[in-house]
Formats: structure tokens, sequence, C-alpha cells
């Protein structure tokens, strides 16, 4: 190997050590602030579903929209949290418990050319319950029997 091919060697493989330790620190501590210069993503303008029939268990998982805090029966769900044009929005919950939450919405897909399309009366699911670091939140979303990758 000739000293130019190990010099790019090892400083590539220094870069990537440095880039490792810094993404993955022990010293990283969780925070529910958010950051000011983030941008692409927006809240749902309301975060718990005021028609909803079931009160959640207080042990129940939460639901992480896209970049927020967990949450319990929120009333809105994003399903595009890059651009925001696939929303659930007006969520009823009639259940809400340790393995699962189910309800009924209203599905908003907003087109290239600006024109929305709702559909009302959208089955909602969550389901598989899982331990994260802001407690034991929902991982998969079923919406009308269809399986969305969160």
């Amino acid at each position: 190997m000739t000293t130019l091919s190990r010099k790019f060697f090892v400083s590539a493989t220094t870069a990537l050590a440095a880039v490792a330790l810094v993404a993955c620190s022990p010293n990283e501590i969780d925070s529910d602030l958010k950051v000011p210069t983030a941008t692409g993503v927006s809240l749902p303008s309301k975060n718990i579903s005021s028609s909803s029939t079931v009160t959640a268990e207080k042990d129940a998982p939460g639901y992480i929209d896209c970049v927020a805090a967990p949450i319990q029966q929120p009333a809105e769900i994003s399903l595009n949290c890059a651009m925001d044009i696939d929303q659930l929005t007006d969520i009823s919950w009639s259940e809400w418990d340790a393995d699962s939450a189910t309800g009924t919405g209203t599905r908003i897909v907003t087109t290239a050319d600006g024109q929305e399309t709702e559909t009302e009366d959208v089955e909602v699911e969550l389901s598989f319950p899982t331990e994260s670091s802001q407690g034991l939140v929902f991982t998969q979303l079923t919406v009308d029997g269809q399986v969305l990758f969160l």
C-alpha cells in the first residue's frame, strides 16, 4: 500500500470513528424540547381527540406522530411527515389499551396540484407496543386494513 493510500485510509477511518462517537454518545440525555431550527414537519393542530369515547389506561402505550412526544388518543396522525400531504383527522378512538388502539377518522390526501380528497370513516388501528426511549409506544399503524410503515 502506498503512503498516500495509507494516509487516506487512516484519515477516512478516523473521520468515520468520530462520526460514530458523536452519533452514539453514551452521555446523550433524552429531552422533550423541540429543536427550534427543525423544518418540514408540522405538528397536528389538535393533540388529543375531543370526540373519543374511551379513557386510555394510565400505563397504556402512546403514539409518536412524526417527531412529537408520545401521546394517547391523538385527534390527528400524519401519514407523510416529510410533506404533510396525507393525514388522518377527527379520529374518534373506540378502544385504547395495553395491546392496541382502534378508532375511525377522516383521511385527507393532497395531490401534487393541491387538490384534497377526503375519505370519511377510515378504520385506524395502532398495535405492536414497544419500549422506546420515551416510554411504551405503538409502532405499527394500520389504515383500512393496510399496514403503513412508520
